[in-house]
């Protein structure tokens, strides 16, 4: 929380010099995100569209905003704005593709994910994110694989970790499953989800007191 107002001071000092400052106003904005300030900086983003309508960076931060808010419409058509204006942006292609995927629209999705793993290989949170659509349509086995290969590029990703468990015990695999949500828990203690799943993959096994325990862990994070 520091940094960030002390980011916001020197933004508005440079602001305060030179107003037209376009860079100085877009990290302004982005700060104010973070601050979950999103109707200021949604106010910053668009004063930046006004004097730039071809500065990416501001159709592609208010997207972020406009997604972290819940309006994945209005976010795509941010992403789509940015992607028009330079469609060679792995993140951008990935934000869309994860605002399609919360619309259940996980074909488009995937197409979105491939787009990014084109440009960006590596790029694990586009792989973690295509298994999570792949798994909404069914097909745990692929999701497993994009889940793996995220975990080889990070593998301290708990996120890919976690979602790698969910896909395994819906595959009806439960102690393999809790075998990934204690990967989990060994890096994140703190992780409800994990423990919550772990709940469920015992009660399947009808290992009920175990399963108890679990949940309440899940109860007190």
């Amino acid at each position: 929380m520091g940094l960030h107002i002390e980011a916001l001071v020197t933004f508005e000092i440079a602001l305060e010099i030179d107003p037209d400052f376009i860079d100085a106003r877009n990290n302004k904005g982005v700060v104010l995100s973070k601050l979950k300030k999103y109707d200021e900086a949604i106010r910053y983003f668009d004063e930046i569209i006004e004097m730039d309508s071809n500065y990416a960076k501001a159709w592609y931060n208010k997207g972020v905003v406009l997604g972290k808010l819940g309006n994945y419409l209005e976010a795509i058509e941010h992403y789509d704005k940015t992607l028009n204006i330079n469609s060679e942006r792995p993140k951008v292609w990935n934000n869309k593709g994860a605002a399609l995927g919360c619309l259940k629209r996980y074909d488009e999705a995937l197409e979105c994910f491939d787009r990014a793993l084109e440009m960006d290989p590596e790029n694990a949170e586009a792989w973690n994110n295509r298994g999570s659509a792949l798994g909404s349509l069914g097909q745990y086995e692929d999701a497993e694989a994009c889940f793996d290969r995220a975990i080889e590029i990070d593998p301290g990703y708990v996120e890919a970790l976690y979602n790698k468990g969910e896909s395994i015990r819906r595959r009806d695999k439960y102690t393999e499953a809790i075998r990934c949500f204690e990967k989990v828990i060994k890096i994140e203690p703190n992780y409800p989800k994990a423990w919550n799943s772990i709940g469920l993959a015992l009660m399947a096994m009808n290992r009920i007191e175990e399963a108890e325990t679990a949940f309440a862990k899940a109860r007190k994070l």
